[in-house]
């Protein structure tokens, strides 16, 4: 009953082509289980086989997960052309290893994810079936895809023992169990709040946790971080943040930019979106990404009921993506047209059909990446964005977009709208090197991190 009042929220809310890609997402991710036959432990490998790498994820392979298992997919699907691949994951409550050798793909269960959603347990009682997996298929890296959900202190039996450890941060986990940083009750970014008190109350909102644990978590976590063999960061920023954070680096860092779901199209230049359509269409803006407070859904909604139009040009808004189906039909209730659900790879084309002329990333945590960033580029539609983060650094470097001030909010959005309808405010086109990341190129740097820790010739 409850999966059909959600199911009906979404149509409501999403409406019918939302709930088609949401169900092609999952007939894809069903078809990518039927290649895979079904052993058990023993006959995943031949005797005397092995696969030198473990991948961990705390969630199944499916981009509806999230980020890291989105960039995850196609970067795997790369690796598995130049080395054996295993990864582990949760599959139905349940640890299943899945392999990937000679082009023989097979899965095998190892028994109950007993994982939960209290960062004092979180996944603490997993880590045993992490070094059982490692240990079958004679794995010398074990690779943590994300450390969400993992107590540090857990993780330190895997450091310093026989495998080589590799951390792959895609957020703040390491910092705090609220891996966004998003401040609660009050729906904010945090500013890396050291504040004992602050942080406690904070985390009190979702969890009943003991005097002296965020203490004792981020001491537990710089220890994980100086111990590890290697640390993979998304962004320059992430791993200078990092740095700053805890004030200690692992063995080896390395900045691997993760793929972009999808294909750019061949011309993916940006220009000034005011001057386009003459004037005469409206102005279309799009709310780009999952729709969440903590991806900027509170600020959108407050800019809709202070945009009321312009002189220089009428304003036409839509939502891309799926989120709170309360949020999204109050978004719909004040003018926006929600474009519902997308599958990784497929928002590039949409942008470009529905002739986006501005993208808006109102993120109110610091970004670490952006994966719909990526996609905004390879559509050649330029951003609004809030100056933080990976987001603020990447328009910096490369143009196409317009940044505004964390703390001046949906107003600050506003009037940079305002201003570019206006002809008052230019945006410049993207410069220097265009190409985005590709699942290939980030394949091919695992693999030369990989051997560097193992000591192979490249």
């Amino acid at each position: 009953m409850r999966r059909l009042l959600l199911g009906w929220e979404l149509l409501r809310a999403e409406g019918v082509r939302g709930m088609q890609e949401r169900l092609a997402d999952r007939r894809a991710t069903l078809a990518q289980r039927r290649a895979e036959k079904e052993v058990s432990l023993g006959e995943l490998l031949e005797p005397g086989a092995r696969i030198a790498v473990l991948d961990v994820l705390a969630t199944p392979l499916a981009p509806r997960f999230g980020g890291v298992p989105t960039q995850l997919g196609p970067r795997l699907a790369e690796e598995e052309r130049l080395r054996p691949t295993a990864l582990l994951s949760p599959e139905a409550d349940g640890w299943t290893l899945h392999t990937v050798r000679r082009g023989a793909r097979l899965r095998a269960r190892l028994g109950p994810c007993r994982g939960s959603v209290d960062p004092r347990d979180g996944l603490r009682a997993d880590v045993p079936t992490v070094v059982e997996a490692a240990t079958r298929i004679g794995a010398g890296v074990v690779n943590l895809e994300g450390l969400a959900g993992w107590p540090p202190d857990a993780l330190g039996s895997l450091a310093n023992g026989p495998r080589k450890l590799v951390l792959s941060l895609h957020d703040f986990a390491l910092y705090c169990p609220r891996p966004n940083l998003v401040e609660e009750p009050h729906g904010r970014f945090c500013g890396y709040s050291a504040d004992a008190a602050r942080c406690r109350a904070c985390l009190a909102a979702s969890w009943p946790l003991p005097a002296g644990f965020v203490e004792a978590w981020r001491r537990a976590a710089g220890a994980l971080l100086a111990s590890a063999d290697a640390a993979v960061y998304p962004s320059e920023f992430l791993r200078r943040q990092h740095s700053a954070l805890f004030g200690v680096a692992s063995r080896l860092e390395r900045v691997i930019a993760p793929p972009a779901p999808g294909e750019a199209p061949a011309d993916s230049s940006t220009g000034s979106p005011a001057s386009s359509g003459g004037g005469k269409e409206p102005f279309h803006v799009a709310f780009v990404g999952a729709y969440r407070p903590h991806k900027g859904a509170l600020v959108f909604e407050e800019l809709l009921g202070r945009h009321s139009g312009s002189a220089a040009r009428p304003v036409r808004w839509s939502i891309y993506g799926s989120g709170d189906p309360g949020l999204l039909l109050r978004a719909k209730g004040l003018g926006a047209r929600v474009r519902g659900h997308y599958r990784a790879g497929g928002l590039v084309r949409r942008l470009r059909e529905e002739r986006v002329d501005l993208a808006l990333l109102l993120s109110v945590w610091p970004e670490t990446f952006s994966l719909t960033l990526s996609e905004c580029r390879a559509a050649g539609v330029p951003v609004l964005a809030f100056e933080h983060g990976a987001i603020a650094d990447r328009v910096h470097a490369e143009g196409g977009g317009v940044l505004v001030p964390l703390e001046e909010g949906a107003a600050g959005v506003d009037g940079a709208l305002r201003r570019l309808l206006a002809g008052e405010l230019e945006l410049a086109p993207l410069r220097g090197n265009r190409a985005e990341p590709s699942a290939s190129q980030a394949a091919v740097e695992r693999l030369a991190l990989y051997r560097e820790l193992l000591g192979e010739a490249p």
